[in-house]
């Protein structure tokens, strides 16, 4: 046992011993030589080619034939045949030359070697960049692909889902009597009429609160020549009765407006409004405010509007406004109505259930 672990033992010094003494070995090259083995093989090179040259010469010196003529098959048999000959003579001629190896020690080889390295590592790199393009092009394709299956699964999923549910539909009407589907129905479109008429409700108690807490005030500057509708916010009453300058400032509130004057100047904008009655004059104290004026005017704009949708003409029938004023223009820039194309004093409610043009 002790004798096959000390021969092992020695196997593995001597290993140990030849690694180390091919790391100590010095590499033969001389790298002050190189320049002068370049130009030594340039020398070698220049003169095989004065060689060639030379012969090249002698070969047409000797010959009669034309080179340009030579080169192309002639049409007579006899001189195709001769031209045959001659290109067989020097195919063996030069079998046996022996074939041009540049000397020991000259970098002709490792030039050539560096020069086809060269070549492949640039047509690696140009393959590199083009598979890399042709790679990207496929990742998109194939993110849009997934994006493509995910959408149509989920088509094909809702259908199936829609597909169940009229089968289902089906089955339980096919079961029931036609009185029975008729108070079905019935009960449907009242509970449907319900939610619209609370939906109805509740929007309209919105709007009428937008109007009076935000959107009059800023009508009424408008009306006043003021900034458009909601470029100022939170305009006051005293600055609607200070009224605006030419260039759309708020002038200074320090001297009050009399009411008169601030009832002449609603009047001549808004109109006067109707007699009252005896009881309406009682309740009536105070002459209402340019927000107020304002306010009033949106909402009958408003309800001729409905009205008009709702009349005989339908969603085609257009309302014929008294004048251009900031509550049909707001109108139109919200995209809540819209002008008749060929006259601007007429206006009509958008029909979102429709095309914004018939």
């Amino acid at each position: 046992m002790a004798q096959p672990q000390s021969e092992s033992l020695r196997k593995i010094r001597e290993y140990v011993e030849e690694a180390r003494g091919l790391q100590e070995d010095v590499v033969d090259f001389d790298a002050s030589s190189t320049e002068a083995r370049l130009e030594q093989t340039v020398k070698e090179l220049q003169a095989r080619v004065k060689e060639q040259q030379a012969a090249l010469e002698k070969l047409r010196s000797q010959s009669h034939v034309d080179i340009e003529t030579a080169a192309y098959a002639s049409e007579d048999p006899r001189l195709k045949l001769q031209q045959l000959a001659a290109v067989t003579d020097a195919y063996k001629q030069l079998k046996s030359t022996a074939t041009y190896l540049p000397t020991q020690g000259s970098v002709l080889p490792a030039l050539l070697a560096a020069r086809t390295i060269q070549h492949n590592v640039q047509g690696i790199k140009e393959a590199i960049a083009s598979t890399q393009s042709q790679l990207s092009t496929k990742e998109a394709t194939l993110r849009r692909e997934e994006a493509n299956l995910h959408d149509a699964n989920l088509l094909t999923q809702t259908m199936q889902n829609r597909i169940r549910r009229l089968r289902s539909q089906h089955e339980d009407r096919s079961q029931k009597t036609p009185a029975q589907l008729a108070r079905e129905l019935i009960g449907a479109k009242r509970a449907k009429k319900e939610n619209y008429d609370a939906d109805m409700q509740r929007l309209g108690e919105a709007m009428n609160n937008f109007i009076n807490d935000y959107l009059s005030s800023m009508l009424a500057a408008e009306e006043l020549g003021g900034p458009v509708v909601g470029d100022m916010l939170n305009i006051e009453d005293d600055t609607l009765a200070a009224g605006f300058t030419k260039k759309g400032r708020a002038k200074s509130s320090k001297k009050p407006v009399s009411d008169k004057t601030r009832q002449r100047r609603i009047d001549e904008i808004w109109g006067k409004k109707a007699p009252l009655d005896a009881e309406e004059e009682e309740e009536e104290e105070e002459p209402p405010t340019e927000a107020e004026a304002a306010d009033a005017e949106m909402r009958q704009l408003i309800e001729n509007l409905f009205a008009t949708l709702m009349g005989p003409g339908g969603g085609k029938a257009y309302f014929q406004l008294e004048r251009d004023s900031a509550a049909s223009r707001f109108l139109i820039r919200a995209k809540i109505a819209q002008f008749h194309p060929k006259d601007a004093r007429r206006l009509r409610l958008i029909d979102f259930g429709r095309e914004l043009d018939d």
